[in-house]
């Protein structure tokens, strides 16, 4: 039903819009609904905005993983096979164990109790001239920063070993070998007052570099494992023949 609107003099007003129910007779005043459309139209835009948007970022993320392992495989078949599994490990290390990157990238052993530091390092020179593995350079690092700060500090000793052969292979393969060389055992004291022998886990290293020769990764991995029996010389303080291993 339409209302109708008279005008008296100057006053503009609105006829109650009568509905007939059963006998009686009811005037109910006209309301405007303008408003509520208005509000539901805004609602609705915005919904379809909100939802297309994340229809396209869903598309997105989609298509980043996607392209991400894409590349990944990529990436992974251009090492070796033992790759992802020392990559992995390497990932554990360092989320599952809660250890840093120059944590996870070493390994290491401890100096038994009974040994004296000066037994192992006695040790090690003596063990390192049994396998041939030249040690061209050690520093008590700890020296240094006492003589350049004035305070003392934990014992921290560098020993620096070469093997000239495997040098000249790895630079001819890729001259940033440079950085990783010489080979290092360092020897040094923790917050707690216990002594450690560290070294660079060449395997990781070894198995992430594309394209190297298989004689050049042997030969890297027997001075690894030298490294390591030298580092077990030390901490054990005992020198055994190298001929009887």
């Amino acid at each position: 039903m339409v209302a109708d609107t008279k005008i008296l003099g100057e006053t503009t007003y609105q006829r109650p819009i009568w509905i007939t129910l059963m006998p009686h007779q009811i005037a109910y005043p006209q309301l405007t609904t303008r408003l509520v459309y208005k509000k539901n139209g805004l609602i609705g835009f915005l919904w379809k905005l909100i939802r297309n948007f994340l229809a396209m970022l869903g598309l997105l993320v989609l298509g980043s993983l996607l392209f991400l392992y894409i590349h990944g495989q990529q990436v992974a078949h251009s090492f070796d096979q033992e790759f992802m599994s020392f990559f992995s490990q390497f990932v554990v290390d360092q989320l599952l164990l809660k250890k840093d990157v120059a944590s996870a990238m070493i390994i290491k052993t401890s100096l038994k109790e009974e040994v004296t530091i000066k037994q192992a390092i006695n040790a090690m020179k003596k063990y390192a001239n049994q396998l041939n593995i030249k040690l061209i350079n050690s520093y008590p690092l700890h020296e240094t920063i006492k003589r350049n700060t004035g305070k003392s500090f934990r014992f921290v000793e560098i020993f620096e070993f070469c093997d000239a052969s495997l040098a000249s292979s790895l630079l001819e393969h890729n001259p940033d070998f440079a950085a990783y060389l010489p080979c290092r055992i360092a020897m040094y004291e923790d917050l707690n007052g216990k002594i450690w022998f560290a070294t660079l886990n060449m395997e990781l290293l070894l198995h992430g570099t594309q394209g190297i020769e298989p004689y050049v990764k042997v030969q890297a991995s027997k001075i690894q494992e030298s490294l390591l029996k030298i580092m077990g010389a030390g901490a054990s303080g005992v020198v055994i023949n190298a001929d009887e291993q």
